[in-house]
This record gives C-alpha cells, structure tokens and sequence, in this order.
C-alpha cells in the first residue's frame, strides 16, 4: 500500500505529533509499504490563526493531487476533507483529544479575568468552527485511531454510532531512545537520605493540569522541605506563575526546553516524576520516566491506563505522599511484555490489521 501520513506539526523529532508520523512511517516501510511522512508546515507568512486550518487542507489536497494517488490518507480530524476522502481511503489518528483540549483552551481563556477580555472573547469565537470541522472529519473516516484506550472510551460515550470504525494505537519512544532509557534504569539506585528530585515535563498549558501542579507544590513544600521540583520543556510561561520565592530558594528548577540528546541526563538526575493533566494526548514523558526507572505520580489522563498494568510498582495516583517510605522494586519489561508490546514494529503491524479490517468492512 502507498500511505500518507500527515503532520501539521513540522517533521522533526523533537516535536510529538511529528514524531510519531516519522516513527509509524518508517514502522511501516519495514513491513513493506511505501510509507511517506508529510507536512504542510510552515505555513505562509501572514496567516492568521483561525484560517490555518483551511491553509492546511488546501496544502495537503495539491500535495496529494501532485504526488498521489495514494491507497491511505492519515490526517488529523480538521484536515479530513471531503476531496481527500474521494481520493484515498481516510483515515484519522488522533494525536490529541481535540474536541477535549479546545474546549479546555477556550475554558481556561476565559477563565483567566472576570468578565473575560475582549481579547479572549474574540479568540472563543473564532475557535468555535473548529469543532464542526473536526467532527464533520471523524464523519468521512473510513477509520478513527483513537490514542489510547482513554479517548477510545471516551469517544465510544461520546459517539456511540461510530463504534464500528473506532480503534486505538499505542506510542512508544524510538529505539535510540530506548536504548539510553533503559540504560539508565539498570543502573538507577533508590534514593536515599533527605530529599526527593521531582520532575515534570511538559508544555506549560492549562490542560497539563500546571495550576493543580503549582497547588500540590505549595502544599508539599512545608510539608518536605528538602524536596525539589525541576519543570521542564515549559518554555518561559512558567516563570509567571511561580513564586519567584520558589525559583530563587532553588526548590523549583525550570528548564524551559531541552533536546532529545539532553533528556537522559535530565531523567538520570532525578529521583520521580510527577504527571498532572487534566486532559492529555498520550504524554509520551511518562514512558520515558517509567522506563528510566522512575517512579511516576500521575493524574488518570493519557496513557495512564494502557501502562498501568506494565508499572504495577512505579505508577502511582497523584499526588506523591510527603515523603516515598520504600523505594519499588522495578518491573522486567522484557518479562511482562511492555518492550514487544510498546514497540513500533509492533505498533505499525496493529495499525496495518485495523486499516485492513476497516478497509475490508467498508468495501
């Protein structure tokens, strides 16, 4: 099969969404098929905000128009067109919970003064088309990859009369990843003496859960003083929204961005993580604290649920306790099957027998 996979985000792998286009792809060449990762990005100077949708499905249909035809096209939900619907077998894998994090962002937007500005007003309004859009994608698709079981029961609540083409794939880390992740899991020691390193990695956003996180900080503190927090790959909003008591007592850390080279280093030097969103895509941090031997507190969001039964030991519920009693023993990922299941060779051969089963219901 020729197959299409689309990435609004540019094709890098320091970008989530891009990542795993790369990785499905390149998955997918493996096993025989001419596979291609493709983006629109970057969008012309000028667009604004609320017409880079339309941007974005005009650049994907001249693509495939030029370079087609292809037996699968994979978008995102908004970009599902009807003209690329007539031209291939649709197929939409959510990178995110769109619907979930729209109505988080405009919430929060408005929620930040009352009344609201006019600014975020005006901003809520011109959010408000992507909902339709993005439904009116899941309504062309042949096949809808939900990210995890999560949004996969969610959207089976949600939009019971789509069942029949729902599905959901899993994540992983790349295998050069993987292989400085478990590196540093074998030789992770449990912590001793005073004092816990805490990480949290992410993009400082509403949905991320980062007000519930600055609670629990403001909480902790007085109860474990000798505890830190490092934030991570938050870029510069965080700094607003910390004491800047925390930042200059060095109880918080915050490392605004950070490469994939930097990552192990930044995993190996400290002792748990903490994961808080409220609504999240997969959150593919708390695959790489787990398998670095972290033990990981986390709200029930993302991939939470599919890893659960892998890190019996190291994931936990948030919060973490004032102080971790006994360090867990860490789980043999060969043993429990969470190395072939979490694996993209693995990954790319279940999102092949979905598409075939779709592919074959739908005529």
């Amino acid at each position: 099969m020729k197959l299409l996979f689309v990435s609004h985000a540019p094709l890098t792998t320091e970008l989530g969404a891009a990542q795993i286009a790369l990785h499905l792809a390149t998955a997918l060449r493996a096993r025989g098929h001419d596979a291609l990762a493709w983006s629109p990005a970057p969008p012309p100077p000028g667009v604004p905000g609320w017409g880079l949708p339309r941007r974005q499905r005009r650049a994907i249909e001249g693509f495939v128009a030029e370079h087609g035809p292809f037996d699968v096209i994979d978008t995102p939900a908004i970009t599902a067109s009807a003209d690329l619907d007539r031209r291939a077998c649709l197929v939409v894998r959510s990178i995110q919970p769109e619907l979930r994090y729209l109505w988080q962002d405009v919430r929060a937007d408005l929620g930040q003064r009352l009344p609201p500005s006019a600014r975020s007003v005006a901003r809520a309004v011109l959010a408000a088309p992507r909902a339709p859009a993005i439904v009116a994608g899941w309504r062309r698709a042949r096949l809808i990859l939900c990210m995890g079981r999560i949004e996969l029961a969610w959207m089976c609540r949600r939009f019971p009369q789509w069942r029949s083409k729902l599905g959901s794939y899993l994540c992983a880390p790349s295998p050069d990843d993987r292989s400085a992740l478990l590196e540093i899991r074998q030789h992770r020691t449990p912590r001793g003496g005073e004092g816990c390193r805490y990480l949290w990695i992410g993009r400082w956003a509403a949905h991320k859960g980062t007000g519930r996180l600055v609670s629990w900080m403001a909480q902790h503190a007085s109860a474990a003083p000798c505890d830190t927090l490092t934030i991570a790959g938050c870029g510069p909003a965080a700094e607003r929204d910390l004491p800047a008591a925390w930042l200059r007592s060095g109880r918080v850390r915050l490392v605004p961005s950070f490469s994939r080279t930097e990552l192990p280093a930044l995993l190996a030097s400290h002792d748990a993580g903490v994961f808080t969103s409220a609504v999240e895509g997969w959150g593919l941090s708390l695959n790489e604290m787990l398998e670095s031997g972290m033990p990981v507190f986390a709200t029930e969001a993302g991939a939470v649920a599919d890893l659960r039964p892998y890190f019996p030991e190291t994931l936990h519920t948030f919060p973490p306790p004032v102080r971790i009693a006994s360090w867990p023993r860490l789980e043999d990922l060969e043993t429990n099957g969470y190395l072939a299941r979490f694996d993209w060779a693995a990954i790319a051969r279940s999102y092949e027998e979905q598409l075939l089963g779709s592919k074959s219901h739908g005529g």
